[in-house]
């Protein structure tokens, strides 16, 4: 008898009792029911969570729920996702348990910003985080050009408890800055000293504050915010800007099915400051926001507006700016505005295939006595990944008459 029969025929005579388990064994189980914990649920999106609950009243498949596990840790970045299967209540059926678990790390170092402006040069940011699910410190260095008047240069910190399961973070943050000032600031407060405030050489922030989460997707913040600065001219001094703030945003994802993606936000910031809080200035800061985002594919399409308005005299750190990484792509800052204004307008159209980025920008920022006038630029370049894990390249032009010369900006997670 040749030598492979015989071994067919003693694998056979094996007991079944003694094999290797089926490995599909939950296979001719029905998911009575899959459990999500509530709080992270309402971080998915909608066709992860139309997954998980397509997989109730079927038979178990592990390939289907490998997959959905795998859709689910890509959205809860930072958290570990451990599946668990149970006895259903009813014969013949298995309960689909998830356990979410903040990943543990007893330090994070990220790069928030780093973006390089060929007029305005780097901007630079990094920040160390500790803490778990509950609360976290961070502190960290910060050199930027981009987001105000001036260049500020420092170190930031704070801390944060999150409460409710999430729907509500208290804390604190704190940053104390040193100033620079370009010379086309200096040479417009010489020239302009109305009622615009003059520049200041040092500036310290504490901001205590709480955000609540109502209901998912809408977050309301509000709390003070204790700044102190040491004034340059006509005489060194220390003077403050106590204000009370306060925002309101919206959030919502809509994704019907075979038409894409949209995305919809809104949001409105409110700061005033008042004598009642001790505070040498007295003005209040309005700004708003917009976005509409749609992507199908490879495509993105996405358009946005921001506006804003300060009554009363505010410092330069709170007067809107426009030409920077974010705004009239294709102007530099100090030549649209050196001072900043106190009203604000500005729009973006901006489409994305894959690689491929093109912006355009329009928008006016003056003062209440002067006519402001709208300027216009186009962007064209590459961009890589989304929100924190954007990297940027793009060539800017203004759209005016005359010699237009580029500006090139380059940007990592802003």
């Amino acid at each position: 008898m040749p030598v492979a029969v015989i071994v067919l025929l003693l694998l056979a005579a094996v007991p079944a009792w003694n094999r290797e388990p089926d490995p599909n064994v939950n296979s001719r189980y029905t998911v009575e029911s899959v459990e999500f914990p509530p709080k992270y649920q309402r971080k998915l999106s909608t066709p992860v969570r139309e997954e998980m609950g397509k997989l109730v009243g079927i038979k178990f498949s592990q390939e289907a729920v490998d997959r959905i596990s795998r859709k689910i840790r890509a959205e809860l970045r930072g958290y570990r996702v451990v599946q668990k299967i149970t006895k259903g209540t009813n014969p013949e059926s298995i309960r689909l348990v998830y356990e979410v678990l903040r990943a543990r790390r007893e330090q994070d170092v990220v790069l928030p910003r780093l973006i390089y402006h060929s007029k305005q040069n780097f901007s630079f940011g990094a920040d160390a985080k500790f803490g778990n699910e509950r609360h976290d410190v961070a502190i960290g260095l910060m050199t930027d050009n981009d987001r105000l008047v001036e260049r500020y240069s420092g170190v930031r910190g704070g801390y944060h408890r999150n409460l409710a399961d999430g729907r509500v973070r208290a804390g604190f943050t704190v940053g104390s800055w040193r100033a620079q000032w370009n010379p086309a600031v200096e040479a417009a407060l010489a020239s302009q000293p109305h009622d615009t405030y003059g520049i200041y050489r040092t500036r310290l922030q504490i901001e205590p504050g709480v955000l609540v989460e109502p209901v998912p997707g809408l977050t309301v913040s509000a709390g003070v915010s204790l700044q102190q600065f040491q004034t340059q001219f006509p005489a060194a001094r220390f003077e403050s800007s106590n204000a009370l703030v306060t925002s309101l945003r919206l959030q919502r994802r809509i994704e019907p099915s075979n038409l894409g993606r949209h995305d919809v936000e809104a949001g409105y910031n409110l700061r005033a400051a008042t004598t009642s809080l001790g505070s040498d200035l007295s003005y209040t800061r309005h700004a708003f926001e917009a976005r509409y985002g749609w992507k199908m594919g490879d495509d993105e399409v996405a358009a946005q507006f921001t506006a804003g308005y300060i009554a009363g005299r505010a410092p330069l750190f709170d007067r809107f700016i426009l030409g920077n990484s974010t705004t009239l792509r294709g102007y530099n800052k100090y030549d649209v505005a050196p001072l900043g204004g106190s009203r604000m307008a500005h729009g973006s159209l901006e489409y994305r295939h894959k690689w491929v980025r093109v912006v355009y920008d329009t928008g006016t920022v003056h003062d209440r006595a002067q006519g402001g006038k709208v300027l216009h630029s186009l962007a064209a370049g590459l961009a890589k990944g989304a929100g924190k894990d954007k990297l940027s390249l793009l060539v800017a032009f203004p759209l005016k008459n005359g010699r237009a010369e580029p500006i090139f900006i380059l940007g990592m997670n802003f």
